[in-house]
């Protein structure tokens, strides 16, 4: 995207947000103490038109327009990137539970280097509970984790807006989405993305994933709560940074949570998709996190 396009993305998305009570001035308040009521936008709707393309020539996929991938959390310990997260409410951020440990803080409204990002909010993570079952069925098996965010947690509007809670899996071949600051370049995994990035990616099926010659006879098994994404001949991916980050899916008109970054065989090679959480296996704990943490969670 080029810096002309990037400025009137974020002019757009700031006239919507004038337009809508939550100025910048609004957002920087909430930081400081009380802020006005104003309606918040609804779950899994972007305030910016886009869609990435199903053929792209980078493993990191291609830069979205600010604003378009407003769920995607970055989660920072200290200035350092440690994962991505998906808010699900102003409170609550998933990731996975190999990105947690004490001491985050979750960013919302992020896209380029800190403090680039007009609208962009740095929330502390107060709290985390990572799934009982972690690891016991395999180096990433249970790879789910949900995060308390401080009070009053994140300032919910057209650039900070969480995904819509799955209760199920769209059928494979569905195209969806994945984004995050990780490597764009499996050369370089280490090396991060310093904006972010989002790429289009086929869901496979669980017997495909299974499959000799692709993850089957591994030491971590294709679970039945796990999803495999991405194409077979390599070429695009998640990467090295991704992890915890969003899979989303548009259904119904609007963008809904189904995975999580969990784990892979390298970046885009072939015969070895991206593996995530599916989310809708993990429902009811979910919903229990919440209770536990004391936040309304409408799934």
């Amino acid at each position: 995207m080029s810096l002309i396009q990037t400025r009137f993305s974020r002019v757009v998305l700031a006239v919507l947000l004038l337009l809508s009570g939550t100025a910048a001035s609004t957002v920087k308040s909430t930081r400081s103490g009380g802020f006005p009521k104003f309606p918040a936008s609804a779950c899994g709707a972007r305030a910016i038109s886009w869609m990435p393309e199903r053929e792209p020539r980078v493993v990191g996929g291609e830069v979205p327009p600010y604003g378009a991938v407003p769920w995607q959390v970055e989660l920072r310990r200290g200035d350092q990137h440690q994962c991505g997260g998906a808010l699900i409410s102003n409170r609550l951020v998933l990731t996975a539970a190999h990105c947690y440990e004490e001491g985050l803080t979750a960013v919302g409204g992020a896209h380029g280097i800190t403090g680039t990002s007009p609208f962009e909010q740095l929330v502390p993570v107060e709290r985390g509970i990572l799934h009982p079952n972690f690891r016991q069925l395999g180096p990433y098996s249970h790879d789910i984790a949900v995060l308390l965010l401080a009070k009053p947690g994140m300032n919910i509007n057209l650039a900070v807006t969480p995904a819509c809670f799955s209760h199920d899996s769209p059928p494979p071949g569905t195209w969806c989405e994945v984004s995050g600051w990780g490597a764009s370049d499996p050369k370089t995994p280490d090396q991060l993305s310093p904006v972010l990035r989002s790429a289009a990616v086929p869901l496979l099926s669980l017997e495909t994933c299974r499959k000799e010659g692709i993850y089957g006879g591994r030491q971590q098994p294709i679970l039945d709560s796990m999803l495999c994404a991405g194409h077979l001949r390599g070429g695009i991916d998640a990467c090295g940074g991704d992890s915890g980050g969003p899979l989303v899916c548009e259904r119904y008109g609007r963008y809904e949570l189904i995975g999580i970054v969990s784990w892979g065989d390298g970046c885009a090679k072939k015969d070895r998709p991206g593996v995530y959480t599916r989310v809708a296996s993990f429902a009811p704990w979910i919903k229990s996190c919440a209770q536990k943490f004391g936040v309304d969670l409408q799934l």
